[in-house]
């Protein structure tokens, strides 16, 4: 071992409360200070056990709510430090103290009980006795293990201001360190959160004090290096628990580190980085569980590899006070009343914004403070109030502050914008917000029913290393809707890890049942799943649930042919919730419906994507849209966009009967669930809208000149049954159609055209130089002629019915918005 002479450097160690919770943790904690006995000088601060300053906490309010329940709180808290003694193999005198000290806390209790009142000075005894506790225990333990270690009392050292705890006096706690410098030891060993005050009484450093005791100390000695050993590895770009994908920080700046700490991030107590801030000491964040990790270094230079963004935090409980009226407009001193008011009460202000117009002066406030600051600001405003200069104060609940930290903030633009872009197409309303002249924390409030959500979707959006989680909800459970399952599966980990994007599906619903997963595993058994746990569908309650997930990045997919659900496209939207369909209902109804949900889509700056509306997998509308949107013009469109009907006649063609090909078509799923849809042509028809519109034509159904594909006569009925008994009995019907196409060496093609504002749909003949004539199996053929394609239109083709290709359009869909 090192002389005590060889020894140049002294660093501190702070073991946070989860880190001596048990015996095991405190064999780690040991075998953390053995590995630097060599190298320098430690002094150890540590924290009471886990959770027993939580429960000190309860037997105060149990005693003074006159509980009696407080002494057998008290008795288990005794029995666990008596069985750490136990465990740890301390021997001694060291049950004989901590009977005692736990017989001081029972009479302090039972005052407490009797007068149903609590002094400060009681309540910091009861408190803070907890790190005594540990501190008396861990020494014994130390030394025992062979590590030299001297116990320091910090009340002997670290002196406060006014008997209050955060307001160090660090004058006269320097002073008193001084002493401790020269003194021989392996092991200095400190409680944490304990000080005395003026006159020696003890006070509190804050709950989390016992990092701002190390950070004292860490200053006073001059120590090289404070380290915090906490149960994670660091700092985290958010809080783990609310951002599955949160990353660990290697390193950041003090700066960064008050601003985060400031805003909740819960790793570290905001005033620990004041002292070590002033003197420019190192301060690292490890992991007592996962020693070797390297963690998060904090000091003066960051690091240049580095990210923008560095980080997020939030903290709840926040309140937003909102004083009005014309009385503030223009007013001198108006401010600093409004705040100096505040300041008596000792009222901490955690944001502030006024509006340039000086009408209003908003400021968030923690919830615990309300009714201080509602009788701080009437008082103080009474005259104007009665006056009707100024308003009473407007209070908004429920809300809390989002913090986006980053040192080069400041020197990058747009940070901003991609902020409250995501924001919004993710419906979370900001309520106020703040800025620093450094431009280092934009700071916000939201509703806290959003936080999670909003923590979530600016993450994805600024670190590039996580995956961007896209939440889907499905009615329509269909050929279509299992191919799509089953695409969404098979393409899983290629999408996140190619694309960066993880599909979770998190509900699925049928015309009988619906089924909402806890997790993000259901598409795996999802038949099983609805089918055992599913509940009895309800289209109103699906859209409910979805809405009260809250979730970030929802899309909710349509694979239905029903009109009920179409109905509820303008609720989702306005959800904010992104819609793909193939059901065609929605965008051919009434003009004014179609452009109502695009208004929708556009207001709440979510997709409706309908590409599988028309031609199933084809960019058919994608094309549209791109050609109009980059200036061209759509003058004419000619069309064969039924790949059922065109499947349907080729069999024909090829010399089965009509019926037969209709049945066919049926059997591989090429039609709709109602086959008559299909061939009454109100499927091509409602296609012909679709595109018509898209192309920037206010186009309504009763402006199309309709012809059904097969006789009215044999859309009578009400059952596939039917329809094929009717086809059969018009055999000679259909079968002259093959007369006429042999004779004139042409094909029947039930073609949409739109030309010059008129539009018809009907069964047209088309002759071997036609583009339509050759058209196999069950494909699509779309003609556009533009002011830019004009002499030779541009052709679109390929499959166009089918459950697969279908699905693939859904997906493909799926995959833009996601991207979006």
């Amino acid at each position: 071992m090192n002389s005590l002479e060889e020894v140049k450097i002294m660093k501190v160690l702070k073991f946070g409360g989860s880190s001596v919770a048990n015996a095991d943790n405190c064999n780690r904690v040991k075998e953390i200070v053995k590995k630097n006995q060599k190298s320098c000088k430690q002094v150890v601060v540590v924290s009471a056990f886990g959770g027993v300053t939580d429960e000190l906490e309860r037997c105060i309010s149990l005693a003074s709510t006159r509980n009696k329940e407080y002494k057998n709180v008290l008795e288990v808290l005794k029995q666990r430090h008596q069985e750490m003694i136990q465990q740890l193999g301390v021997s001694g005198n060291l049950n004989e103290k901590i009977n005692a000290k736990f017989e001081e806390i029972s009479e302090l209790l039972q005052g407490i009980y009797l007068l149903e009142d609590i002094s400060e000075k009681v309540r910091n005894i009861v408190m803070g006795s907890g790190e005594l506790l540990s501190s008396a225990i861990l020494s014994e333990f130390f030394n025992n293990a062979g590590l030299q270690t001297a116990y320091f009392d910090s009340r002997e050292y670290i002196k406060t201001q006014n008997g209050k705890g955060v307001y160090l006096n660090a004058k006269q706690t320097n002073l008193n360190l001084e002493s401790i410098k020269e003194k021989e030891f392996e092991v200095a060993l400190f409680p944490g959160f304990v000080a005395s005050g003026a006159k020696g009484e003890m006070t509190l450093l804050g709950r989390g004090g016992s990092d701002y005791t190390a950070s004292i100390l860490a200053a006073g000695l001059g120590c090289s290096e404070l380290e915090i050993w906490t149960d994670v590895s660091g700092m985290y770009t958010a809080d783990p628990r609310f951002v599955s994908q949160a990353l660990p920080i290697e390193r950041m700046s003090f700066q960064e580190a008050i601003e985060l700490s400031h805003f909740g991030a819960k790793v570290i107590y905001p005033p620990t980085l004041i002292p070590v801030v002033q003197n420019q000491i190192d301060v690292r964040i490890k992991n007592t569980f996962e020693p070797d990790d390297e963690g998060t270094l904090i000091s003066k230079t960051p690091g240049e590899v580095r990210s923008v963004v560095r980080g997020l935090s939030s903290v709840n409980d926040i309140n937003l006070f909102t004083l009005s009226g014309s009385g503030v407009i223009g007013i001198s001193g108006f401010a600093s009343r409004f705040f100096t008011s505040l300041a008596h009460r000792k009222i901490n202000v955690v944001l502030i914004t006024q509006a340039s117009s000086e009408h209003s002066i908003s400021v968030g406030i923690h919830k615990d403070d309300t009714e201080l600051t509602v009788e701080a600001l009437c008082e103080e405003f009474e005259m104007e109030i009665r006056m009707n200069l100024v308003n009473e104060p407007l209070i908004e609940e429920n809300l809390s502050i989002v913090a986006i930290v980053g040192e080069d903030m400041g020197f990058t633009p747009g940070i901003s914008g991609k902020v409250f872009s995501v924001l919004g197409k993710n419906g979370v309303n900001i309520r106020a917000m703040a800025q620093g002249g450094n431009e280092m924390n934009l700071t916000f409030m939201v509703r806290t029913k959003d936080v999670k959500k909003v923590l979530n979707v600016i993450h994805e959006e600024f670190f590039d290393s996580t995956y961007k989680k896209v939440n889907l909800y499905i009615a329509g459970l269909g050929n279509v809707g299992g191919k799509l399952l089953e695409f969404i599966k098979n393409q899983y980990e290629h999408l996140l890890e190619e694309k960066g994007l993880q599909l979770i599906v998190r509900a699925v619903t049928n015309s009988r049942k619906m089924y909402f997963a806890e997790d993000e595993n259901l598409l795996e058994n999802w038949e099983e799943k609805l089918d055992k746990n599913g509940v009895q569908a309800d289209l109103q309650e699906f859209v409910r649930l979805m809405d009260q997930s809250n979730l970030r990045n929802r899309i909710f997919v349509d694979i239905t042919a029903s009109d009920k659900v179409s109905e509820v496209y303008e609720q989702i939207l306005n959800s904010t919730v992104a819609i793909v369909a193939c059901n065609k209902i929605a965008a051919s109804s009434d003009y004014s419906n179609y452009n109502k949900i695009k208004d929708a889509a556009k207001k709440h700056n979510v997709e409706f994507m309908f590409e599988s509306n028309v031609g199933a997998g084809l960019p058919v509308i994608s094309t549209i849209n791109s050609l109009v949107n980059t200036g061209d013009e759509i003058v004419g469109i000619d069309a064969v966009v039924s790949g059922s009907l065109n499947f349907i006649m080729n069999e024909f063609n090829k010399g089965r009967s009509f019926a037969e090909a209709v049945k066919m078509a049926m059997e591989q799923g090429f039609t709709e669930p109602d086959p008559k849809i299909d061939l009454s042509g109100m499927d091509v028809l409602r296609k012909l809208l679709i595109l018509s519109r898209e192309a920037g034509y206010q186009l309504e159904e009763g402006e199309v000149k309709h012809q059904p594909m097969i006789p009215e006569s044999c859309l009578q009925g009400n059952s596939a049954d039917e329809l094929l008994k009717d086809l059969e009995a018009n055999n000679d019907y259909f079968e002259a159609w093959r007369e006429v196409m042999k004779e004139k060496n042409v094909r029947y093609r039930y073609i949409a055209s739109f030309k010059d504002g008129k539009a018809n749909v009907s069964l047209k003949e088309v002759s071997p130089d036609h583009p339509f004539y050759d058209i196999h199996g069950k494909d699509n053929v779309i003609s556009l002629n533009t002011k830019w394609y004009d002499d030779q239109p541009l052709i679109i083709k390929g499959a166009g019915a089918g459950a697969e290709v279908t699905a693939s359009g859904i997906f493909g869909d799926i995959i833009r918005v996601s991207r979006n």
